[in-house]
């Protein structure tokens, strides 16, 4: 692989259109409902979030177990979470926290 994650995808895949479509939405009620005192186990960035559910969704892939897998096995969902990989009950946690919001999410 690439040194540089950049690198791993060609320049008009499917996941550089979502994440500069994520980086011109407004993700203020995703940011609304995390502590900013520092207590508590850090939050994945919720716009990474965002574009995983995205990209996972546009690529028919609804099971956050399934989105945990492509987390490891998929380049493209490791270009998106800069290879973090957020577990199952993590991802679904986010679905249900914010599943209006994802609906109303726009640019």
């Amino acid at each position: 692989m690439p040194p540089d994650i950049r690198d791993w995808l060609p320049e008009g895949h499917l996941v550089w259109f979502v994440l500069d479509a994520v980086a011109e939405m407004d993700l203020d009620a995703f940011y609304g409902v995390y502590r900013c005192d520092g207590l508590g186990r850090p939050a994945y960035e919720p716009s990474m979030m965002v574009a995983l559910l995205l990209y996972a969704y546009s690529r028919g892939v609804r099971s956050a177990r399934l989105i945990e897998r492509a987390c490891e096995e998929d380049v493209a969902f490791r270009v998106i979470t800069a290879l973090q990989k957020p577990d199952h009950a993590t991802i679904a946690r986010f679905v249900e926290r914010h599943e209006r919001e994802i609906g109303r999410a726009h640019v």
